[in-house]
């Protein structure tokens, strides 16, 4: 049953795709998964491929006041450093997706240095529109508490 543009009640239509942004929940990764995968039409957590349809997802957040990080469907679980979406595709990498970092100290990152997102290594694998850093891509503890967007078949 389609709503406004073409997406199910309770998505919103961002650049020709559906989500539906859930600031009321708030799980770690696997839990955020499960929970899109148990909404009604959802296909699971969001996949934001597209550099428009990532500038749209954070003016959507911005204009709504919503507050948080949130979950995407993306992980680099099965092997460290292969970033991959629900799908199996590949996350793209380095700008316009993935947040910047400043190492002031830190034994994988020169001092005073800036290097690209994801520096997490082992003990960050999961993905988040972060709002501590701008809504970008941030690698992240699987077991952090954010919301997700799930996204419409």
């Amino acid at each position: 049953m389609a709503g406004v543009n073409g997406c199910s009640p309770g998505f919103v239509d961002i650049n020709g795709e559906c989500f539906s942004f859930r600031p009321e929940v708030s799980l770690d990764w696997e839990d955020s998964q499960v929970y899109c995968t148990n909404t009604s039409y959802s296909i699971g957590l969001a996949e934001v491929k597209n550099a428009n349809t990532h500038r749209e997802v954070y003016e959507y957040i911005k204009t709504y006041g919503l507050t948080g990080s949130f979950w995407l469907g993306a992980s680099d679980l099965e092997y460290d450093g292969d970033w991959v979406w629900l799908d199996g595709t590949r996350v793209e990498r380095g700008t316009p997706f993935w947040s910047l970092h400043y190492g002031v100290l830190g034994t994988y990152l020169r001092l005073n240095s800036w290097s690209q997102e994801p520096t997490g290594g082992a003990e960050e694998n999961c993905l988040a529109l972060d709002s501590g850093r701008f809504f970008y891509f941030n690698d992240v503890a699987c077991d952090k508490m954010n919301h997700p967007i799930c996204q419409e078949a």
